[in-house]
Protein backbone atom coordinates (compact mmCIF):
# COMPACT_ATOMS: atom_id res chain seq x y z
CA UNK A 1 0.00 0.00 0.00
CA UNK A 2 3.06 2.06 1.08
CA UNK A 3 4.17 2.09 -2.35
CA UNK A 4 1.25 2.31 -4.30
CA UNK A 5 0.58 5.70 -2.34
CA UNK A 6 4.38 6.68 -3.29
CA UNK A 7 3.95 6.03 -6.76
CA UNK A 8 0.45 7.56 -7.24
CA UNK A 9 1.90 10.90 -6.60
CA UNK A 10 5.29 10.76 -7.85
CA UNK A 11 5.69 14.07 -9.47
CA UNK A 12 3.39 15.87 -7.97
CA UNK A 13 3.86 19.52 -7.48
CA UNK A 14 3.55 21.09 -4.40
CA UNK A 15 0.21 22.63 -5.32
CA UNK A 16 -0.71 19.54 -6.27
CA UNK A 17 -0.03 17.18 -3.79
CA UNK A 18 -1.80 20.53 -0.90
CA UNK A 19 -4.83 19.83 -3.01
CA UNK A 20 -4.79 16.08 -2.59
CA UNK A 21 -4.15 16.84 1.04
CA UNK A 22 -6.61 19.23 1.15
CA UNK A 23 -9.34 17.12 0.04
CA UNK A 24 -8.71 14.17 1.42
CA UNK A 25 -9.18 15.44 5.02
CA UNK A 26 -12.28 17.73 3.70
CA UNK A 27 -13.10 14.28 2.84
CA UNK A 28 -13.35 12.85 6.69
CA UNK A 29 -12.87 9.32 5.02
CA UNK A 30 -10.93 7.26 7.53
CA UNK A 31 -8.71 5.58 4.22
CA UNK A 32 -7.68 8.60 3.77
CA UNK A 33 -5.64 8.99 6.96
CA UNK A 34 -3.48 5.54 6.14
CA UNK A 35 -2.17 7.94 3.14
CA UNK A 36 -1.80 10.54 5.24
CA UNK A 37 0.01 8.42 7.77
CA UNK A 38 2.41 7.36 4.92
CA UNK A 39 3.58 10.53 4.17
CA UNK A 40 3.81 11.67 7.71
CA UNK A 41 6.80 8.86 8.29
CA UNK A 42 8.42 9.39 4.94
CA UNK A 43 8.77 13.23 6.70
CA UNK A 44 9.69 12.15 9.54
CA UNK A 45 12.33 9.60 8.43
CA UNK A 46 13.59 12.47 6.41
CA UNK A 47 14.51 14.65 9.32
CA UNK A 48 17.53 15.01 11.50
CA UNK A 49 17.46 14.45 15.27
CA UNK A 50 17.28 18.57 16.06
CA UNK A 51 14.26 18.86 13.19
CA UNK A 52 12.68 15.55 14.61
CA UNK A 53 12.40 17.66 18.42
CA UNK A 54 11.35 20.80 16.57
CA UNK A 55 8.71 19.00 14.66
CA UNK A 56 7.64 17.03 17.81
CA UNK A 57 7.83 20.26 19.93
CA UNK A 58 5.33 21.51 16.73
CA UNK A 59 3.09 18.40 17.10
CA UNK A 60 2.71 17.93 21.04
CA UNK A 61 1.84 22.04 21.25
CA UNK A 62 -1.32 20.67 19.37
CA UNK A 63 -2.83 18.20 21.90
Amino acid sequence: MREALLMNLKGFSATQLQQTIDEGIASQEETILVGLGVLFERYYKSLDANSKQQFLQSISSLL
